[in-house]
């Protein structure tokens, strides 16, 4: 579909809320294209053994070792049937679906609100809560998990499926963007981790409410498309619907941004696969320019 750029109006309102709803992005053919795809993918990243879950106490340390409590999931008193499926990348295995994650309307609007003339592909994610089944993601930061110098980023959030809260929509903490980077959780407990990767002065997430934020559920239709800072807390809660809850979300980092690795964050890929050295600008075969 296309679109105009944004107005003015619309990247004010990013910049003092930490999130916008634009509208729809695909239209209902793209949308069931987009879940076949995401449905293939599954069953072959399924069977090969790469299909993740957000709350499989695997994919993440515990802050402190001796401390069980600072995993989550069933160590810790959690639910076997909660849980986030998710893939990763389906860029760089599925060709039919990169003519969705490399849209130029979502790269037009990407660069608009980072206020970069050009963006890259961070990455990609596909994700989705079965009915009665999917989990609660705490609140957090994406920031605080990208191995970038600077929160230079932003995530694209596009729901296959109409979306509230009864199916376990995500929330946002209107200008929680403004307050600054805060640890990342472990998504199942909210407990912070990697704390000797970050100064002192970078705090945990609190209670939104407790701090006087606003918190606005983002109600989409399926084709819509939301955008979030890297700096916006947000958090869902579980399915609790019969509804399905499928989504792409594509993460664009403004091209020249520094790229740290693992002195920040222990990302997916390492500094010499993706061929950086810290201290480089973000580039390459895996964090490719999108046509804008």
């Amino acid at each position: 579909m296309h679109h105009d750029l944004l107005d003015g109006s619309q990247i004010l309102e990013f910049y003092e809320a930490g999130f916008l709803r634009p509208g729809s992005v695909f239209g209902a053919g793209e949308v069931e294209e987009l879940r076949a795809l995401l449905d293939r993918a599954c069953t072959r990243e399924k069977s090969e053994g790469r299909l993740y879950d957000l709350l499989d106490d695997a994919l993440w340390p515990p802050s402190d070792p001796a401390d069980p409590e600072s995993r989550h999931g069933i160590e810790s008193g959690g639910e076997p049937t909660r849980h986030v499926p998710f893939l990763f990348n389906l860029w760089r295995d599925e060709p039919e679906i990169r003519q969705f994650i490399f849209d130029t309307t979502l790269g037009r609007w990407a660069a608009q609100l980072i206020g970069a003339r050009r963006v890259r592909v961070l990455e990609d994610n596909a994700l989705w809560k079965e009915p009665y089944t999917g989990g609660e993601l705490k609140w957090h930061q994406d920031y605080p998990y990208w191995p970038l110098a600077q929160p230079n980023a932003v995530t694209a959030w596009i729901a296959l499926d109409d979306v509230d809260a009864d199916n376990g929509a995500m929330s946002v903490a209107i200008g929680s963007h403004l307050t600054g980077e805060r640890l990342p959780v472990v998504f199942g407990t909210g407990r912070p981790y990697l704390h000797e990767q970050r100064p002192a002065s970078v705090k945990p997430i609190a209670d939104p409410l407790s701090l006087g934020l606003e918190v606005e559920t983002v109600a989409l239709q399926a084709g819509e498309v939301s955008f979030h800072s890297g700096l916006t807390w947000h958090a869902s809660g579980p399915n609790n619907s019969d509804r399905q809850r499928r989504a792409i979300v594509i993460r664009y980092v403004g091209d020249g941004t520094i790229w740290l690795g693992s002195q920040r964050y222990e990302y997916n890929y390492s500094d010499e696969e993706v061929g950086l050295e810290v201290g480089e600008p973000i580039g390459g075969e895996y964090f490719p320019l999108v046509p804008i």
